[in-house]
């Protein structure tokens, strides 16, 4: 139990390293203190915040040796608004850190431990700045203006944006667009009372088809949401398709609803990956960097290095990119995708981009894989959730048995404690940590296993 350090206290570190969420990481008398903002290699007097029995939260008071890899911000907001977490580390700086985040995870929960060399350079992104492709952001009502968004970290506190470096420019012109029609047709979004009816705005934008999805989350159906839109359309011929979800408790700020309609237009947008189409809906889940995204399914056919006599299972598909991209090279792809409305329209994609060795099954993945069981499966693909995979497709994995796993992960920690129950009979081979999101602490990567 700590009883060394106290809150109020100011301690004098040097920053070994950045942790899983961005902040720098030093050590008095082994307790590990975290300080947002805080380089590694720097010395920083911290005034300690908040105690736990293992470890300590604090703030910088002052840098008294600065890293030669700090920059200045170039997000007026970014202290306030938390989305970014690393704009005050040179880009070519985060790329090194990245990996050693992977580095870390890896070295804590995986025993034996993971021989460093396997562990490649992080692949940068195409473009560091206005790569998003979506945005979701809350709104509300400062001095009588409609206004979009973050709230703090850890606060209710609004954070007003004006335009955010780290979507496409075309999204922060629309929220602007959006913002003020609202103000207009008197559709006013939630304030600090809980009076109005917009929550948060959510815009899907492709280059590649020049085509923007508006999505208005509200608390109830309003005729003034319809003359908003009708102008909206009329003026931005872009916007191709609009959507509405209700979701009326006012204090939850989430984008999931069952209540979704369709309010104008088409009903999906098209985007592309090298020369696949995709058509997305507002609740499909793509990844949010389209430029980015290629890289790492690209990697993951790499790594997989399938055979056209072999067979493959794409497991959490999606709308199932990786499947589009593997398939030439396999003999037969199972991809399994439990969410209905996917499942149908990545079957659409397979359709489109004339691709007939991927049959997608719809239902929850343990149990798809446990009718799958007595297949002879050369190669699995994962790209699941944050949370991982879990003891229980661990083990079904285990009971499959395939030659070679590819696990595109966007959790370097989930990553390491699946690799550590999967080494009984897996041996990794690869690893590759990809920039999916410059400028933020999220670690994406694709690792290879081979069956021991």
């Amino acid at each position: 139990m700590n009883d060394h350090i106290k809150i109020g206290d100011i301690v004098r570190l040097t920053i070994r390293r950045l942790g899983i969420n961005g902040e720098g990481i030093g050590y008095d008398q082994k307790m590990a203190i975290f300080v947002d903002h805080a380089l590694p290699n720097e010395i920083v007097d911290v005034e300690i915040q908040n105690v736990f029995h293992n470890r300590a939260i604090a703030s910088i008071k002052t840098i008294i040796r600065e890293s030669k890899e700090r920059v200045t911000p170039f997000c007026p907001v970014f202290e306030r608004c938390g989305g970014c977490q690393v704009q005050h580390l040179g880009y070519e700086r985060m790329l090194v850190e990245k990996r050693e985040i992977l580095v870390q995870a890896l070295d804590r929960y995986v025993y034996p431990k993971v021989d460093h060399t396997i562990i490649g350079p992080t692949i940068p992104s195409p473009a560091s700045t206005h790569y998003r492709n979506k945005a979701s952001l809350p709104v509300t009502r400062v001095n009588g203006k409609n206004v979009f968004g973050m709230y703090a970290k850890g606060s209710n506190y609004f954070v007003k944006i004006d335009s955010c470096p780290v979507q496409y420019e075309r999204i922060n012109e629309l929220l602007q667009i959006l913002t003020k029609l609202m103000d207009k047709h008197k559709v006013h979004a939630l304030d600090n009372k809980k009076h109005g009816m917009v929550k948060s705005l959510v815009i899907r934008y492709s280059k590649y088809s020049s085509q923007a999805q508006v999505t208005f989350v509200v608390t109830q159906r309003d005729k003034r949401l319809e003359a908003l839109i009708r102008e909206l359309t009329e003026r931005e011929k872009d916007v191709v398709s609009v959507f509405s979800i209700i979701k009326d408790d006012k204090n939850r700020h989430g984008f999931q609803s069952d209540d979704v309609w369709h309010t104008y237009g088409k009903e999906s947008i098209i985007e592309s990956l090298d020369h696949f189409e995709f058509q997305l809906r507002p609740e499909s889940f793509f990844q949010l960097n389209t430029e980015q995204a290629t890289h790492f399914y690209r990697t993951m056919r790499r790594m997989a290095r399938l055979k056209p006599d072999e067979i493959a299972i794409d497991a959490y598909a999606g709308l199932a990119p990786v499947s589009h991209y593997v398939a030439g090279d396999a003999k037969q792809i199972y991809a399994i995708e439990i969410d209905p409305v996917a499942c149908a329209y990545a079957k659409k994609s397979l359709l489109e981009n004339r691709i007939s060795n991927v049959r997608m099954i719809q239902g929850d993945f343990k149990k798809a894989l446990s009718g799958l069981k007595k297949m002879k499966v050369d190669v699995m693909f994962f790209d699941p959730p944050r949370t991982g995979l879990g003891t229980e497709t661990i083990d079904l994995i285990k009971r499959i048995a395939p030659q070679r796993i590819v696990y595109g992960s966007c959790n370097p920690s989930t990553l390491a404690k699946d690799i550590n129950l999967l080494q009984e009979q897996y041996e990794m081979i690869e690893s590759v940590p990809i920039d999916m999101f410059p400028y933020t602490s999220h670690v994406e990567s694709v690792s290879l296993l081979h069956k021991k």
